[in-house]
């Protein structure tokens, strides 16, 4: 599994080069779970424009908006 973050004008992008299904807890000024966007339940965290992990060829793909001090993939 690789990871690559990129700070871009809309936020982190966040790349994940996995075959697995996994989740993303980023930490920053508040904590998100992101999960597959398939998931019945997108976040364990309510918000109102929720957006989750996006699958890609080469595994998921996400954008945090806001501040991003530390990250864990789990799966």
């Amino acid at each position: 599994m690789d990871v690559q973050i990129q700070e871009t004008e809309k936020g982190y992008e966040i790349d994940v080069y996995t075959d697995k299904k996994i989740a993303v807890v980023v930490k920053g000024d508040e904590e998100r779970i992101y999960l597959p966007e398939s998931s019945k339940n997108n976040s364990t965290y309510y918000t109102e424009n929720y957006k989750g992990l996006n699958p890609t060829e080469f595994g998921y793909k996400l954008i945090h908006r806001g501040q991003l001090t530390e990250y864990e993939v789990l799966g």
